[in-house]
């Protein structure tokens, strides 16, 4: 009887390492993962920062191009001065002839059909109106502010 004894606590403490081992393993194995997704956390963080440093980089290179254009255009001669009057020209044109075209339409419905001034308002500034003006706004001052919109939204 001592002998069976003795031979099972021989074999099981000769086992009680392995199981030990294991459980550490075990253990060291979920650190091992812990680490890892926190090192992937802090990869995808850094990634999302560079992306706004480059594309912060990108905003401040179109603007000094643009300054740097818009100098070369003002210096120089008639001609340069000429080429680059050529779009604010055409968009104040536009804009005075749109606007004439708007007062003409207001006045006529006011003064011709009797119509009262918010409901003429209301009539002259249609969903395509609205899409023409919001268009132009967008073109010269809506890059920065629609990029700082996406910013706010993507968070």
């Amino acid at each position: 009887m001592i002998s069976l004894l003795g031979t099972l606590l021989g074999f099981g403490t000769s086992i009680v390492p392995e199981i030990l081992g294991y459980f550490k393993q075990k253990q060291a194995n979920q650190q091992e993962l812990a680490m890892l997704e926190a090192k992937a956390k802090y990869a995808e963080k850094l990634s999302e920062l560079k992306l706004k440093e480059l594309d912060a980089q990108a905003d401040i290179a179109e603007a000094q191009s643009i300054y740097q254009h818009d100098n070369n255009i003002d210096s120089g001669s008639f001609v340069n001065a000429l080429r680059g009057s050529v779009r604010p020209v055409i968009t104040y044109a536009f804009f005075i002839l749109f606007a004439a075209i708007k007062t003409t339409a207001l006045t006529t419905m006011m003064s011709n059909d009797g119509v009262d001034l918010s409901v003429a308002l209301v009539a002259i500034w249609d969903d395509e109106t609205q899409a023409i003006f919001s268009a132009i706004i967008a073109f010269w001052f809506g890059n920065r502010a629609m990029s700082k919109a996406r910013a706010r939204t993507s968070k």
